[in-house]
Parts: C-alpha cells; structure tokens; sequence
C-alpha cells in the first residue's frame, strides 16, 4: 500500500470516528485530505477505501439522508463499535498486544494488524497507526535488535554496539517507549542514559557473561524516564487547518485562530519525532516556532522536493 492510501485512509478512518453525525460524500471529501481529481475519481477511490476499511473490520455505518433520494447518504464510525474499554487490559498487555501487531504488519495477518493497532491506539483518542506514533518493530533486524536487548535486560549483560559514529559497551537497566520508537537505558562510563534502537548502527552484541554486573537497588527505572523527559520537553506552535491533521486535534487542544486556522502547541522530546509528525501532514501543519524547529522543517522540505 502506498503512503498517500495509507494516509488517506486514517484521515478517512479519523473523520469518521470523529463526525458527531453521518457526513455525506461531498462533505468527505471536502474534509479528508487525500481526495483529488474528477468527481468519478473519488467516488471509486472512497469506495475502495470503504471496502477495505470493512476488510478490516472497520465497521462503516450507511444512512439515508433523505427518503426521496436513495444516492443522498451519510457515513460514519461509531466509537463504541470500533475502540476497546480502557479498563479491558493492563499497560503492559495493550504493549504486547501492539508489539504483536507489528509484527504481523508485513505477514498476511496485515489488515488485521492494522485494525489491531487503531483499535489499541483509540484507548487514547484516535490516533495515527504508523511507525511515528506506535512502538514499532518488525521481524527483522530491528525486532533482532529488541530481542537482543531485552535478553540483555533481563540477564544483566553487557551490550556492545556503534551510536553516533562511536563504538559503545554498556550495561542495560531497561527499556521503554515514547512516541513509537523503543529506547534503551543504559551505564556508560558510570553515566546513565538513554539511547534510541533506531538509531544504533548495525547490530547489537552482547559481551562477557550473564549476571556479570547488577544494576544499583536503588536506580528507579520510571523516575529516570520522568525526569528524561522533563529535560528534554520543548514546546512546537503549530498552525493547523481546520478540519484537517485529526490525528493531532485528538491528542492537543486548539485555539482558534482566523477562519481557515487553529493554534495548537504540542511538547516534544525530540525534534526528529516532531519534524516527522509535521511533515507527515503536508500543508496542514505549519510551525510557527521555535524557528530552529521551522528552519529545519523548511530545508527538510527543499531537500525533498530536490531529491
């Protein structure tokens, strides 16, 4: 599937669960970005996205607008069909239920995974289902990567392996997740820190024995991540069109700006999670500031639009 389906298709699967009533075709595509061309044209591409949003079993609700014209129809998502109970699984079931389901995204199982992870992810708010917002993995070396270090966790064994054009050995405390990617905790040099999977370069090698250091009794794993966070946090202002980026409006509060605009700031960690959740929504989203943050989102833009 391509990323503009991919995309077209959650913003259609967000209208739709947002919509407090059934919202007609004209009105979809007005609203969903992802829509263009001839009147026939979208017509077919909104009714292949319907049919494979019911493939995935993504119920789609149909209702006559008006008795005396059958075609005049309105559609929508209703919440308590399509997201689960937060009460229904503890934390840590919901990440090994997305862990599981990313794993399944390639296999045949991939429309089930799909509905699996926006099914998990509405707990929250409707959200976007892609590898920015979920913890992702994939049976490859990236789930090798994981498995790896998990192993290494739990066994108090020292890792090896090259972040930043250097070769590093460590000795893992934990692992955890923020904003769809999975970070490593780890002692360097006797200084704690956190250090992004995605980012390692190439693999991840285990040293020496298990049980050849103990991590300190006194190191809380939760605090060090709170803390982490309370470091890094910076905060994007964000212009958003009105009734577009639904991924984001279900997640941060907006301000109304002007008839085609809304403000809304959302906090970040760490500006290559953010330039990617801003480019992801084309025009959009715009930044305001800080201007290093849109400086960086403008030559990203040239360099891809050059390439």
């Amino acid at each position: 599937m391509s990323d503009q389906k991919t995309e077209r298709l959650i913003n259609l699967t967000l209208a739709l669960l947002a919509t407090k009533r059934y919202l007609t075709k004209n009105e979809i595509f007005r609203v969903v970005a992802g829509y263009s061309g001839s009147p026939e044209t979208m017509e077919r591409m909104f009714e292949r996205d319907k049919d494979e949003l019911r493939s995935m079993g993504i119920e789609i609700e149909v209702k006559g607008l008006d008795p005396l014209f059958e075609d005049d129809q309105g559609y929508l998502i209703k919440s308590e069909s399509f997201q689960l109970q937060g009460n229904e699984f503890s934390k840590e079931e919901l990440l090994y239920l997305t862990m599981a389901a990313n794993l399944w995204h390639d296999s045949a199982l991939q429309n089930d995974s799909k509905a699996a992870l926006l099914k998990i992810q509405s707990l929250s708010g409707p959200i976007v289902s892609d590898e920015i917002n979920t913890p992702a993995i994939r049976d490859n070396q990236s789930s090798q990567i994981l498995s790896i270090a998990f192993n290494a966790v739990e066994r108090q064994q020292r890792l090896t392996f090259q972040y930043k054009e250097r070769i590093r050995e460590v000795e893992p405390f934990g692992l955890y997740t923020r904003d769809g990617f999975w970070y490593l905790v780890a002692q360097e040099d006797l200084s704690v820190k956190s250090f992004k999977l995605l980012r390692i370069e190439g693999s991840l090698t285990t040293v020496g024995k298990p049980g050849e250091f103990k991590r300190p009794a006194d190191f809380d794993l939760a605090a060090f991540i709170a803390q982490s966070k309370n470091e890094q946090a910076s905060v994007a202002h964000l212009h958003v069109r009105k009734e577009q980026a639904f991924a984001l409006r279900s997640k941060h509060a907006t301000v109304e700006i002007d008839d085609e605009w809304d403000l809304m700031e959302v906090e970040y960690n760490f500006e290559q999670e953010i330039i990617e959740t801003v480019l992801w929504h084309g025009l959009n989203v715009v930044v305001v500031k800080p201007e290093s943050l849109r400086n960086q989102i403008l030559s990203k833009i040239k360099e891809l639009s050059n390439g």
